[in-house]
């Protein structure tokens, strides 16, 4: 039987959550979730083996997440903006292989960050262990670093290592991520809209840029947003016509709080208007 709620933010070990795709919706299921997408950072990987492993307990919605450089418009804020990209052509794949290039070099930083600290790890380790060996990044590293033996879990190798020694990779910026996402048959949204910390004036002047772009909903619903947030947030909704979506940004492990799939923090999601997603699929860019 079908689930109720839905939950269109959900990453699994195809990029830099913890569980597998047979894990995710397992949990999935058992939270009585019918509608998932598996958003994970830069590719598509996980989407076919997810719908042939669902059947029809759980419906897969196309996602991915990107982040955009946001250096323009924060002086003391965060500095990326993640944008949501759903029933996306593997046309996106274009941009991917850029991103691929960089992502690949960023590896290669990080591994002789710590080299000059006394790690003693290789780029052929981190390919070896990787979960998907065309597109390698940090979290392969963490898993690597476990399998040496460095940490006793990948989560750990963040906090003792990887945190320390970021390497910043090139990314559009988020007028041109959106277009691009529109470009290739995409709907974007916000994801996460709490993270990016504008002020109120600054956030809808940044929103109505992006609607200028091609905007298509905004994450309201997610387990860091307030009551309040979520007030603020359905307002530029309904002023800008966007799809108000609802997504957990589920990574699974050890990360506090726990977040869990279709229900967020102490059960603060839990959202299950099926609606949302007709309405998401009226803004699919059709003909472009």
């Amino acid at each position: 039987m079908k689930g109720k709620y839905i939950d269109l933010h959900v990453h699994t070990n195809y990029s830099d959550g913890f569980d597998t795709i047979e894990e995710v919706l397992a949990k999935a299921k058992a939270n009585g979730v019918g509608i998932i997408s598996l958003t994970e950072h830069y590719n598509l990987s996980s989407y076919k083996t997810a719908c042939e492993l669902a059947g029809d307990d759980i419906e897969i919605i196309p996602g991915i997440e990107i982040g955009a450089d946001m250096s323009a418009y924060t002086a003391g804020g965060k500095h990326v903006c993640h944008i949501l990209g759903y029933f996306i052509s593997k046309e996106i794949y274009k941009l991917l292989d850029i991103y691929e290039l960089d992502r690949y070099e960023c590896v290669v930083k990080t591994i002789k960050f710590l080299n000059s600290h006394g790690v003693d790890i290789d780029i052929t380790d981190v390919i070896k262990n990787a979960r998907d060996k065309k597109s390698i990044g940090r979290f392969d590293i963490a898993l690597t670093l476990k399998k040496l033996k460095y940490t006793k879990t990948a989560s750990e190798a963040y906090g003792k290592y990887l945190d320390h020694c970021y390497v910043q990779r090139k990314k559009l910026t988020p007028i041109q991520l959106v277009k691009k996402i529109r470009e290739y048959g995409g709907v974007a949204v916000i994801a996460h809209p709490k993270s990016l910390r504008f002020n109120p004036e600054m956030e809808e002047e940044f929103i109505k840029e992006l609607v200028e772009a091609g905007l298509g909903g905004i994450e309201v619903y997610n387990p860091n947003n307030g009551e309040q947030k979520r007030e603020q947030l359905l307002e530029y909704c309904k002023k800008y016509n966007l799809v108000a979506t609802v997504g957990s940004d589920y990574h699974g492990g050890n990360r506090k709080p726990v977040i869990e799939i279709g229900k967020g923090i102490n059960n603060n999601l839990e959202i299950s208007d099926y609606n949302i997603i007709e309405e998401l699929k009226k803004k699919i860019p059709w003909g472009l």
